[in-house]
């Protein structure tokens, strides 16, 4: 694998982690409501949320409508770092 690849495969199982996170810290959100919220079509947004493997291709412009949705910033989506520790500390 081409360590491009690799890298876009690392952010892909990145942001489907955190998406997931978000998505179920303090008051859950459905992907019915995050997809009314953001303008992202449900059916991406599940893609995106069992994106185990990282193999998603998503648009900056999703990540960056998602992560307005859930308050959040764009880069904490696709942060190594678990998003978690920065929601309890908002919380």
């Amino acid at each position: 694998m081409v360590n491009s690849e690799k890298q876009m495969n690392d952010l892909a199982r990145r942001l489907s982690r955190n998406l997931y996170l978000c998505m179920g810290f303090g008051k859950p959100i459905k992907v019915t409501e995050l997809a009314k919220k953001s303008g992202v079509s449900i059916a991406v947004i599940s893609r995106i949320k069992n994106d185990w493997e990282g193999k998603e291709k998503v648009q900056v412009e999703t990540v960056v409508k998602l992560a307005a949705a859930l308050n959040v910033d764009a880069t904490d989506l696709l942060s190594k770092d678990s998003i978690f520790e920065k929601l309890e500390a908002r919380a």
